[in-house]
């Protein structure tokens, strides 16, 4: 009898350890989900203060292409525009990143970082005249562009628990 009850008890034990586990992990799995959709939500909006910084700025290059800004007030406009965009790859740092979107925000920082990079490019071409300037403008341009599309794929790649290439 006492052999019967402590088996009982034993079983009472390990169920309960199970139910708590089972319990304890479905807690883990919400709070990790509740990370990422937070995570998601900080990375959207860099990302769209990103792109409403490139159309501002793509605004008024047509502007001054059309003749209604004048060079110097554009230069202004595009030193601020730098300034913004140094402060937007910053913003990637506070994030909270999990694990398997590490690479896709590293990629998008330095999309940023190149970005900023083309503009004081081309600010030194408005400024000099050198077209090497431009060049230069124009090849980071397409970098930050290449560094946008690969961080676009190992972000997919993560939200789908693939293992996306090594960061180049």
């Amino acid at each position: 009898m006492k052999k019967r009850r402590r088996q009982a008890i034993a079983l009472g034990v390990v169920a309960t350890v199970v139910v708590s586990m089972a319990i304890g992990y479905g807690y883990y799995l919400e709070q990790v989900r509740i990370k990422g959709l937070a995570f998601g939500n900080q990375l959207q909006q860099i990302q769209e203060n990103l792109k409403a910084a490139q159309e501002s700025f793509e605004s008024q290059r047509i502007i001054l292409e059309e003749g209604d800004i004048s060079r110097q007030d554009f230069i202004e406009y595009t030193n601020r525009h730098v300034m913004e965009l140094e402060a937007i790859s910053l913003q990637y740092d506070s994030l909270d990143i999990p694990g398997p979107f590490v690479p896709s925000v590293e990629l998008f920082r330095l999309s940023t970082v190149s970005q900023a990079d083309s503009v004081r490019e081309l600010l030194l071409w408005l400024e000099t005249g050198d077209i090497s300037h431009q060049i230069r403008s124009d090849e980071l341009f397409q970098e930050s562009f290449e560094y946008e599309l690969a961080a676009l794929s190992h972000f997919n790649a993560a939200k789908r628990g693939a293992t996306p290439q090594p960061v180049p």
